[in-house]
């Protein structure tokens, strides 16, 4: 369900809640951040430093992209990740924005206990708690609320901003052929040339190593193909980069209308979930499956979530949880 803020709401709640700048405010994009959560957080952090207002981007998960480690090195975004163990240092009551994430979609637990507010591109059910609220589910990308907030402002964005957010956009939404709205055409047109476009699609196009083909290999030989769904786990640990990009690959297959691709390699197995049915949601598919057992969420079209390895259920037994949550799904239809 859309509900849709203003830029000018937000400036208010911020400076009351703030002390007029005086106390910092933390941007929070979701726990395992990619490109377009992190183009949103900087390019609100940009904004609001015009403004005249102190922030920090904090975050909880790890980084699994070699293309948004160089975006963040490229335009030295104050990206700071927050361990468990150095949680405390954060003060409990400071004013906190979640952005590309929300506390109902358990990727984005509030860092402090001050949430003022979340901006947001995915579904959110139920009561979110806070004063502001900007959910913009028709947008392919977040980076293209901000990027309205950018022109509800008034203001042009820099360079390097400009280009953030245009990779954001670009990649949230594969180059614009992926749930894209008016608006995010729009955002992308008056980003376009503010930005260095050349190098934005440089980063965006080579976002994979020779290194990652015996992985694409593996991938193939122990896939699962059942009722038009793709499934296939890799036990080796892969970056949420690759296994995405496998994701989409693989649902480019005439017979393939749904791709499961799993990780577990690393300390949780992370999966990433698409679809080209427009009546089986990956969101609904990964949230169904991995009841009980992880968590997860996205869109109709593309989603993605995590196992804590000691609830893994194996793969046969996951891929099973997969075929029962589709069945379930086409037979509420």
């Amino acid at each position: 369900m859309a509900r849709v803020a203003s830029f000018a709401t937000l400036l208010r709640l911020i400076d009351t809640e703030t002390n007029k700048g005086a106390i910092p405010l933390i941007i929070q994009p979701h726990d395992f951040p990619d490109h377009d959560a992190v183009a949103s957080a900087f390019g609100l952090q940009r904004l609001l430093e015009v403004h005249g207002y102190a922030t920090q981007i904090l975050h909880r998960g790890e980084l699994r992209s070699h293309s948004l480690v160089s975006m963040i090195h490229s335009f030295h975004i104050p990206l700071i990740q927050i361990q468990k163990e150095k949680q405390e240092s954060i003060t409990v009551n400071s004013p906190c924005i979640i952005i590309d994430g929300s506390p109902n979609n358990a990727n984005a637990r509030p860092l402090t206990k001050n949430l003022l507010g979340v901006i947001d591109h995915h579904p959110n059910p139920g009561i979110l708690g806070c004063s502001f609220q900007d959910i913009r589910t028709s947008y392919g990308a977040c980076s293209s609320i901000i990027a309205d907030y950018w022109d509800e402002a008034g203001t042009v964005p820099d360079r390097d901003t400009a280009t953030t957010l245009l990779l954001g956009i670009q990649i949230d939404t594969d180059f614009l052929s992926r749930r894209v709205s008016p608006a995010d055409l729009n955002a992308h047109h008056r980003l376009f040339f503010r930005a260095d476009w050349q190098f934005a699609t440089r980063l965006a196009r080579s976002s994979l190593s020779i290194q990652d083909l015996p992985t694409f290999s593996r991938a193939i030989q122990q896939a699962r193909i059942q009722r038009g769904l793709f499934f296939t786990v890799l036990s080796e640990d892969c970056s949420q980069e690759l296994i995405s990009i496998m994701a989409d690959f693989f649902l480019r297959f005439k017979e393939i209308r749904l791709s499961v691709i799993t990780e577990t390699g690393g300390e949780t197995c992370h999966i990433s979930v698409r679809s080209r049915s427009p009546e089986i949601s990956a969101a609904a598919l990964i949230k169904r499956a991995l009841a009980g057992i992880g968590e997860g969420g996205g869109h109709d079209h593309m989603a993605g979530g995590t196992i804590y390895t000691s609830l893994y259920p194996g793969e046969e037994q996951l891929f099973k949880r997969f075929l029962e949550a589709l069945e379930t799904i086409e037979e509420n239809q």
